[in-house]
């Protein structure tokens, strides 16, 4: 039960990372405006649109984890590490008042909703009687 909770996780991640890296690489504007982010200069796309290769990539690393999570351990701890630095950032970007909570709040929210999920998810080995 557990394992196939985790391969849903690996899936939905997986399809949100496809789709958000897709909207930062064809329309980073968009996003910014999104993100309630105005009037950047253009070169700030360029950046956006980086991220958003890494997004897909790792989005489809995560469809391959999902096929068998105990195989790709690696991408499962990839995934937690994400969200725990993508937490942390958010954290202390707002606290340092470089963002707003509105620009903040999706991905902090977001970010440690799946930090979570994958730590509660996280295959551990079978204890045994004996030990």
């Amino acid at each position: 039960m557990k394992l196939t909770l985790l391969r849903y996780l690996l899936m939905v991640d997986a399809a949100f990372l496809l789709l958000l890296g897709a909207l930062l690489i064809f329309a980073p504007v968009q996003i910014e405006c999104a993100f309630h982010f105005d009037n950047l200069p253009q070169a700030v796309s360029y950046l956006i649109g980086l991220w958003g290769c890494v997004f897909v990539t790792m989005g489809f690393g995560y469809v391959v984890a999902a096929t068998d999570p105990l195989r790709h351990l690696a991408w499962i701890q990839v995934a937690i590490a994400r969200g725990a630095l993508e937490f942390v950032l958010g954290l202390v970007y707002l606290g340092r008042g470089i963002v707003s909570w509105p620009q903040a709040a999706f991905g902090v929210i977001a970010a440690g909703l799946i930090t979570v999920a994958y730590l509660a998810l996280y295959p551990r080995p079978a204890r045994t009687a004996a030990s």
